[in-house]
């Protein structure tokens, strides 16, 4: 940086922005002028100064009448210490019937310059004036103090003068002045002074490297157009080559809608729109009275923002009254009927941030937008990216609050959306069919929504022919819907995850046609219909939610899909707490196939819920087991409707409720006795506390006895448990068959190894279908069968629990091979024997060693 000879080093000077400050105080006057009221602001950089005084000494005249000028510019007043411009620069003074220009020098000194009108500066007059400048380094080398710089336009700024700015007078030649003198070096910054309202008859352009600074200013249409664009209408670009690299600072942009009472414009027009350009910076701008079209648009256009912006009050001067869809900020693409210029080479555009804004209506002058941000066109293979709205404040629309019409890796966090006429975000794309787009990505995070009029608070909805992809909807707090909370609609495994709900009018958390959907860890809370639905999805996964009140229907739904014909299969329901359901507190409906059902709780709690859990008759192989249905003062029967399902409720493939499933008036406690007695990891042909009788297996016959075991168990050895008769044998092994009873392993021969009364005989693997081995481990969750074959004078009476028919084939599966086995023969993929299993049966107690 170069530093003019003497000049203080301040804080604004060496570009730290965090010196914000005002003073009122330490301006001082030569003899001739009175102190009337002062202020000086710095602010992010800027430096405004107002500056009131008085002239109690002679007339202040122009040296010749029609000149303008003042003899040897007079002393007005001296700035406070620290308070001086880096640079010379002009300002305007006026007096209520004279003004003209003034010049602030780096000493602080301020000098009246030129007058316009012949009245002068008389004795008495108030004289007020006001300046801005940059109070950072603008990066001109900094001229020769003797030499008195006497124009800002050496250091880039462009004061906007000779504008009546009493808001019915038309100003844009004079605003559009200084941004052609700008646009002629190159770029620069253009100010609009404050405290006035600027009429524009026609749109202003502003062109590459411009910056324009129209805090406390009014810009107002008093024509039937919008106020400012970034182009010519006979230009055109493509892609992202329009005029870019432009910032707006500040400054109330009155797009002045008619209403049927006041206002000018009636066209469908925006009341700033951006096309084709990049880098463009829209920041603490307020956008009111829009017609039909929208406040700000960045069309076609890369590395736009909008930062703390307001935006309110939208009139539908459409002759049809149809434009309820448009939006304040639209985000659009170059296709023709959408961008006002050209090319119409279908660039959307992309990497767009609303960060921090507004929106809402203007009272009684003018009412909601449609929406507050969004998209509504598309052109195949031409997708939205990087979308970013943050932190926004959305206070009411007639349809949605956010639109994200095909927009690709779009981020939705920490606004605020009250009021929407239909959902408060909504994320959809046009149909692939006829618009292929590509939409993904999508996080909508840390939003909070209070009150929707219809629809879901937030939606992502996409087509079965593009299910949308990679939607993450977490950590919202949502309130106060007519419809649903949170919505998926043929997505592709989106994540629901850490909501709040609290009152619907219909679901709470639906996952419709979504495959592989998470819905975890979120509270739900008087929904009134399902608080959780899954239907017509594969694999869902709802765990670990708080479900609190339904009015109607179930805590959590599983089931098909509104077509009528997609079921919801192999989903995984767990670990979840549900109180006051109006019906069940988990119901596995129509469709609802292969889910498992484990580790949750339900409570009646006063609520209505006839059931903790119930299942349609078509609601096939699930699993229902280890959960908690107790504290409701239900019996198995009623804790679990099943109809005809009969989901597997405990080990060995029970069906007997409760099962492992914990109730308070437990009608059957057999089955969850015999789950505690049962060993970890013993996997048995019936339950110890059943075995009640001895069978005595003949010799030389191989018997099998049915077992369930589950798919990828490592099993080691096989046992069997003798009676009150010892054996004399000289032949005895075991066998493991499959549910068609083709061998898959057997043990060697113990031959003649002692197998004494009341004793468990354990022999380990020695074979399998792949040769020697000391193991197998099972390829399928099921039907299973062990075999035992003994021979020798005297047989083994065997622990069982019973015998089934003799002498048939009734039972098939189960009874014994031909007489005449020895030792066992080798274990092929084929039947163990070619003789069949028949005859008599011995259901006998034997069970698997496995080691995992």
């Amino acid at each position: 940086m170069r530093w003019l000879n003497g000049l203080k080093m301040t804080p604004e000077r060496l570009m730290d922005n965090r010196a914000d400050d005002q003073i009122t105080s330490g301006l001082t006057v030569p003899t001739g002028w009175d102190i009337v009221s002062f202020t000086a602001t710095r602010l992010h950089g800027l430096t405004f100064v107002e500056i009131f005084v008085a002239r109690t000494g002679a007339d202040i005249t122009e040296v010749a009448t029609g000149t303008g000028n003042i003899a040897g510019d007079p002393l007005m007043c001296t700035l406070p210490d620290g308070w001086a411009p880096p640079r010379a620069v002009n300002a305007i003074w006026g007096n209520g019937s004279t003004d003209g220009e003034a010049t602030i020098v780096t000493s602080g000194a301020v000098n009246v310059r030129s007058i316009s009108g012949n009245a002068g500066i008389a004795t008495g007059t108030n004289v007020r004036l006001n300046a801005m400048w940059i109070s950072q380094n603008t990066g001109i080398p900094p001229a020769d103090e003797a030499t008195d710089v006497t124009t800002y336009r050496e250091a880039g700024l462009y004061w906007v003068t000779g504008a009546a700015g009493d808001g019915t007078s038309d100003d844009v030649w004079a605003i559009q002045a200084q941004l052609d003198a700008a646009r002629a070096v190159g770029g620069g910054t253009v100010i609009i002074p404050p405290g006035k309202t600027y009429g524009c008859s026609t749109f202003l352009v502003v062109y590459d490297n411009t910056v324009i600074v129209a805090y406390g200013a009014t810009i107002k249409s008093i024509g039937n157009t919008g106020l400012l664009r970034n182009f010519l209408g006979s230009e055109s670009f493509p892609a992202y080559t329009g005029h870019s690299h432009i910032t707006v600072l500040g400054g109330t942009w009155d797009g002045n809608a008619y209403n049927g009472d006041v206002g000018t414009v009636t066209a469908e027009t925006d009341i700033v729109n951006i096309v084709h350009g990049s880098d463009v910076t829209i920041r603490d701008a307020t956008f009111l009275n829009c017609s039909t079209a929208h406040a700000l648009e960045f069309n076609s256009s890369d590395h736009c923002r909008a930062i703390n912006c307001s935006f309110y009050g939208f009139v539908d001067n459409s002759a049809a009254g149809n434009r309820k869809f448009s939006e304040a900020i639209q985000i659009d693409i170059s296709k023709s009927g959408s961008s006002s210029i050209g090319d119409y080479d279908n660039t959307p555009a992309r990497n767009i941030q609303i960060i921090g804004c507004r929106f809402g209506s203007n009272g009684t002058r003018a009412g909601y937008f449609g929406r507050a941000v969004g998209s509504h066109t598309l052109a195949a293979g031409a997708t939205y990216d990087n979308i970013q709205i943050t932190d926004c404040k959305i206070d009411g629309t007639l349809q949605e609050g956010i639109y994200a019409y095909g927009w690709r890796r779009a981020l939705i966090t920490g606004n605020i959306i009250t009021n929407t006429g239909q959902s408060a975000i909504l994320a959809t794309l046009t149909d692939p069919a006829t618009t292929a787009v590509t939409p993904y990505g999508l996080t909508i995070a840390d939003n909070i929504i209070d009150t929707v009029g219809a629809d879901s608070g937030i939606r992502v909805l996409g087509y079965a022919a593009y299910k949308y992809p990679g939607a993450l909807i977490s950590d919202n707090v949502i309130r106060n819907v007519t419809g649903n909370a949170v919505q998926a609609e043929h997505c592709d495994a989106p994540k629901i995850t850490g909501n709040h709900v609290h009152t619907t009018s219909t679901t709470g958390l639906y996952a419709h046609y979504s495959d592989g959907v998470v819905i975890d860890g979120n509270t739900v809370r008087a929904a009134a219909s399902n608080a959780i639905n899954a239907s017509g999805c594969a694999s869902p996964l709802i765990s670990s939610n708080l479900v609190d009140t339904t009015s109607s229907n179930f805590g959590i739904f599983a089931g098909q899909g509104s077509d009528g014909t997609t079921n919801s299969t192999d989903g995984v329901i767990t670990g979840n707490k549900v109180r006051k359901a109006a019906t069940s507190g988990i119901r596995l409906s129509t469709g609802a196939a292969g889910f498992l059902v484990t580790g949750n709780q339900v409570r009646k709690d006063g609520g209505a819920s006839t059931s903790a859990l119930s299942m349609a008759a078509t609601a096939l192989n699930c699993t229902v087991v280890d959960n908690d249905f107790a504290g409701n003062g239900w019996s198995a029967t009623a804790a679990l409707s099943v109809s005809t399902a009969a989901p597997v409720t405990g080990p060995g493939g029970m069906t007997a409720l409760p099962g492992s499933n914990a109730v308070d008036a437990d009608l059957n406690p057999q089955s969850a006795l015999e789950s505690a007695m049962r060993p970890a990891g013993r996997y048995e042909t019936c339950s110890r506390l059943r075995v009640g009788t001895e069978s005595q297996p003949t010799s030389g016959y191989l018997y099998l006895v049915p077992i369930w075991l589950p798919k990828g168990k490592t099993v080691t050895g096989l046992g069997f448990v003798s009676g009150n008769t010892a054996g004399a044998l000289t032949n005895q092994w075991f066998t493991l068959h499959n549910d068609a009873r083709v061998a898959l392993a057997r043990t060697a021969d113990a031959t003649s190894a002692a197998w004494a009364a009341t004793t468990a005989k354990e022999l380990p693997l020695a074979q399998t279908t792949a040769g020697s081995a000391s193991s197998y481990t099972t390829t399928y969750t099921g039907l299973h069968y062990l075999g035992v074959m003994v021979a020798g004078t005297t047989t083994p009476s065997l622990l069982a629990e019973g015998r089934l028919l003799a002498g048939t084939t009734a039972a098939p599966g189960l009874g014994a091979t031909n007489s005449g086995q020895t030792g066992p023969p080798t274990v092929t993929a084929s039947a163990f024997t070619a003789s069949p299993f028949t005859g008599s049966a011995i259901l006998a107690y034997a069970y698997v060693i496995t080691s995992n």
